[in-house]
């Protein structure tokens, strides 16, 4: 594993062409998590920050797909360590019961991280911030049509319930025809397209997800559970990476998740890096086609050249690729900390 990670250094050495070089114009951005049921968010939240640092992207706004506290203490102790404390935060007001997401307290790493110590906050009235697809209103509205990308890593709850909003003071537009006309796609982890297999985001809000996924009025692009799995984060980068701070949120995150040394999949970080910089040089795309979803939460893809849903495939030189950029950004040290 040590000559593996000694590999991966080596490449994030090398000059690697990116769509960054070529971008215009910083890509727009609204995120969404579920922020505490895995540690992957934690690691495209941390590739969130070193895009805006270069420039590559404008984080509008991170809205938290949980109706936890601790995740959106979590995402504001990050914003402001990482000198962006304005970036807006909204969150799940109310949930189903049912479909509450973390029944699981040993796996909530977020509200666990920001109790045991003691991180700088922006936000001072926690019950002032915004249900989430109230916030994704006001962010689209203020933006030019077709600009806005969606990274979607969590559960469909704040999506589907934007596009079932209606006219507000922040638009006329109905949630359906205000994404059409300010969004320019959604890149999303979710659904499993291999295996006869239920995933996680699915089934975590299943009727959100199969909404969504039939309804969603512009462009989506999935990375799923099986392209995420195939690409590690080197434990190694937890313990080298992040020593410009004590008790970095993501190395405590790691720690409390489950015992080190572990390697993690990319599920999330795969999103983000599609989405920043496009899927040259990481992925292909499969052809066009339907995203279902059945009684069970198995995802079932259908092609059909009329549909505008893709998924992200990917070979072991993808792969190679996408775990060396990651890396490669994730060791540096974010602008507002450097000496």
């Amino acid at each position: 594993m040590k000559k593996l990670f000694t590999l991966i250094l080596a490449l994030c050495c090398v000059a690697f062409v990116s769509n960054v070089a070529t971008a215009k114009e910083p890509v727009k951005i609204i995120f969404d998590t579920d922020m505490g049921n895995d540690v992957d968010d934690v690691v495209a939240l941390d590739l969130l920050y070193k895009y805006l640092d270069e420039g590559t992207i404008d984080l509008l706004g991170i809205i938290s797909s949980k109706r936890e506290e601790g995740s959106i203490k979590f995402i504001d102790a990050m914003n402001t360590l990482y000198g962006y404390p304005n970036i807006p935060i909204g969150i799940v007001r109310t949930y189903p019961e049912e479909n509450y997401v973390c029944e699981d307290k040993r796996l909530n790493y977020a509200d666990y991280t920001v109790k045991a110590h003691n991180y700088r906050h922006t936000i001072t009235d926690w019950d002032a911030v915004p249900d989430g697809y109230k916030l994704i209103r006001k962010l689209l509205a203020a933006q030019p049509d077709k600009s806005v990308t969606f990274v979607t890593v969590g559960f469909s709850t704040n999506m589907t319930r934007l596009l079932d909003s209606k006219g507000d003071e922040y638009s006329p537009l109905d949630g359906k025809a205000l994404m059409a006309q300010k969004a320019d796609k959604v890149v999303i982890m979710a659904g499993n397209f291999h295996e006869k297999k239920k995933e996680y985001n699915v089934y975590k809000d299943h009727y959100a997800a199969v909404r969504f996924f039939a309804e969603c009025p512009v462009p989506m692009l999935f990375s799923d559970v099986i392209l995420g799995k195939s690409v590690l984060y080197p434990y190694q980068t937890v313990y080298e990476g992040f020593k410009y701070t004590e008790n970095h949120p993501l190395v405590v995150s790691f720690h409390y998740y489950d015992k080190m040394p572990y390697n993690r999949p990319l599920w999330d970080p795969t999103a983000v890096l599609f989405a920043a910089e496009g899927h040259k040089g990481y992925a292909s795309l499969s052809k066009r086609g339907y995203v279902t979803v059945n009684q069970k939460s198995v995802t079932e893809f259908t092609v059909n050249k009329d549909s505008n849903r893709q998924y992200y495939l990917v070979n072991d030189k993808q792969r190679a690729n996408i775990v060396s950029r990651i890396v490669e950004l994730t060791m540096r040290t974010p602008k507002n900390l450097q000496k």
